[in-house]
């Protein structure tokens, strides 16, 4: 089983308009409302790729309560920790026709006590007892320390149950610094400010080749695994078993939002099916491409995964 962890829930709230100026009146064409957050999005991706998954995080108030029907209505399977005061975030999504991607406007989510986040935390690892491997999504909870996040998925990580981590901000910077034992997700631009890589005006090669220099840096410091995505240019895999770069299909995008959370979901997915980190990286790859073609996160099928799997390539670097 994996556990998926929704570090900060929110309600999604979707709207369509034709077009969008600012400062002016719209009317939306379509509106969408859903349980949302990161680890959320993962739980649902797993789910459409047939793996057994649990989702949990933490609500409050009266709008946790309304991520909680939501959720339901989806039959998503949900382990929550109530926080004792505060109200869950709402995060908009803007679709419009004259653009290619959708406009996200995220709210911060509620205040954390110490004591919250240490209900939390046990709440978590009793969930951990029982999974072969757990995602930990999203932003931090507001008011935690930096490396609370960290502490927590470095605790959970055995030989026998693999932790994927996919966050930002501080916490970020707290992992990439003790990223013992853990699987990393990062996209380029996060890699680079939390390494002080070099690559501002570096030609591509130089771009790869100083990522996989980073990527190798965290596998010193005793990461298990480091993933790194550039969007359409592809994805690099550093591992200690070598370097992989797996190259996406070109395609229409409808949404970008949730396609690293279904990219996630497919590598934890694939890794617990038994599958070689080059070939999980390639089925990631097709997820989070299955993912980037629809407008609301991670509603894909498993069968247009495995035709897009078809056309993605994963070579040695």
């Amino acid at each position: 089983m994996l556990l998926a962890v929704t570090s900060n829930p929110t309600i999604d709230r979707t709207l369509h308009m034709p077009a969008m100026t600012l400062g002016a009146v719209h009317r939306t064409t379509q509106v969408h409302l859903a349980a949302g957050g990161k680890g959320i999005n993962v739980c649902r991706a797993a789910l459409k790729l047939g793996c057994e998954v649990l989702t949990t995080g933490p609500l409050a108030g009266r709008a946790g309560q309304i991520v909680d029907d939501l959720a339901a209505n989806e039959n998503l399977p949900v382990d929550w920790y109530w926080l004792s005061s505060g109200e869950t975030r709402t995060c908009t999504l803007i679709s419009h026709n004259n653009n290619d991607d959708a406009t996200i406007i995220n709210e911060a989510g509620p205040q954390v006590s110490a004591e919250d986040w240490a209900g939390f935390a046990l709440h978590v690892e009793r969930l951990a007892a029982n999974v072969k491997a757990i995602t930990f999504s999203g932003s931090p909870m507001v008011g935690i320390e930096p490396d609370a996040l960290g502490k927590l998925a470095r605790s959970l990580a055995t030989a026998d149950r693999a932790v994927y981590i996919d966050t930002g901000e501080d916490a970020l910077s707290a992992i990439l610094a003790r990223p013992k034992d853990l699987c990393i997700q990062v996209n380029q631009s996060d890699l680079a400010v939390g390494l002080g890589l070099p690559l501002e005006n570096a030609p591509p090669d130089r771009v790869w080749r100083t990522l996989i220099e980073g990527g190798k840096m965290l596998l010193d410091r005793g990461a298990a695994l480091v993933v790194v995505t550039l969007g359409q240019a592809g994805t690099l895999a550093i591992a200690p078993t070598g370097v992989w770069q797996a190259s996406p299909p070109a395609i229409k995008v409808a949404s970008t939002a949730g396609c690293d959370d279904a990219f996630l979901a497919g590598l934890a997915t694939a890794r617990l099916e038994g599958q070689s980190v080059e070939a999980a990286v390639a089925f990631a790859v097709a997820c989070g491409t299955a993912s980037a073609m629809t407008a609301q996160p991670a509603r894909f099928e498993r069968t247009e995964v495995e035709k897009l799997l078809k056309q993605i390539t994963v070579q040695p670097f």
